[in-house]
């Protein structure tokens, strides 16, 4: 085989299938320009050619293995699904990359296989819907302590294997109403009443077994300050009963009974060197420890100066 000939022309005799540069260097072709259909330097590649089921409300725009689709566009993989089965209107914007990657164990779609839109086995999307229950919808669990979503809402749902937001001057996720200048009240999609303060989710590992509420910063601090005092207060009277106790001692010590006055020197001497001095060595500890967490200045302080919540 001439060592000359060009990748296109392994293409024209049906070599279609060829992938990479890589395949095109093992059929012996020199590579003396950008192998057609490779990839490299963001060219086209040779894609498996698959069937999207496109929901027949919905128009399609495909590039590349990249996907718009906009009109009824539910999540299920079925007709039925979604509230556009219903007849309501549920218009959608579906933006999909990597249709089907993860199927097949991370193949991807076969060649001819008809391929719905399945959250679970795309690579990335971002999908915009008027009416849906968006945590049904991408199998998200819901609050066991509240009410499930019921009523369906319009929704913005992004997935994907990892998902970044960047504001270079900070980010803000605000939930509840807005009012606008002349005092009208913002309603939902529906037209409806919208909570005073409806709760951000921080939900590791799709799962509510412990969430809880995250605690606020200053309050924290003004608890454990409070702490620290009744652990000063806690300190002043073992200190004071030490003092007693001390002085008793002192007083029991002067006696002719050999016994008794011989007692009350170790007895003094272990309060001093056991008792007092570790209440010092602990006053001093709290003291570090409330400076180091509780006050703005110190080093390891527990409230946030970056991130807040209400």
């Amino acid at each position: 085989m001439p060592k000359d000939i060009k990748n296109s022309e392994y293409i024209k005799k049906g070599n279609e299938n060829l992938n990479t540069a890589q395949d095109v260097i093992d059929r012996g072709a020199a590579i003396n320009s950008v192998p057609t259909r490779t990839g490299l330097f963001n060219t086209r590649i040779n894609r498996t050619k698959f069937i999207y089921n496109a929901p027949a409300g919905a128009t399609v725009r495909e590039n590349e293995g990249a996907y718009i689709v906009m009109g009824q566009v539910p999540m299920g993989a079925s007709e039925t699904s979604g509230y556009g089965a219903l007849g309501l209107p549920a218009d959608s914007i579906d933006m999909v990359v990597g249709r089907g990657s993860s199927l097949n164990r991370g193949k991807g779609p076969r060649s001819g296989e008809v391929v719905n839109n399945n959250h679970m086995s795309d690579a990335a999307r971002i999908y915009i819907c008027r009416l849906t229950d968006v945590d049904k919808a991408f199998n998200i669990e819901s609050d066991p302590n509240r009410n499930p979503q019921k009523n369906p809402r319009s929704a913005v749902a992004v997935k994907a294997d990892h998902v970044r937001l960047v504001g270079r001057e900070g980010i803000k996720i605000v939930t509840g109403k807005v009012f606008s200048p002349d005092g009208g009240e913002e309603k939902n999609s529906l037209g409806g009443r919208i909570l005073p303060a409806p709760k951000i989710d921080l939900v590791a590992g799709n799962n509510y077994k412990n969430v809880q509420g995250v605690a606020l910063g200053n309050r924290t601090s003004e608890c454990l300050t409070e702490l620290n005092e009744v652990i000063g207060q806690l300190w002043s009277a073992v200190f004071n009963m030490a003092l007693i106790q001390v002085g008793f001692n002192g007083v029991i010590g002067v006696n002719p009974t050999p016994w008794i006055a011989a007692a009350a020197p170790p007895a003094n001497m272990g309060i001093y060197t056991k008792v007092m001095n570790s209440l010092y060595q602990t006053r001093t500890t709290a003291t570090l420890w409330e400076s180091n967490y509780l006050r703005w200045h110190g080093k390891q302080y527990i409230v946030s100066k970056n991130v807040r919540t209400n």
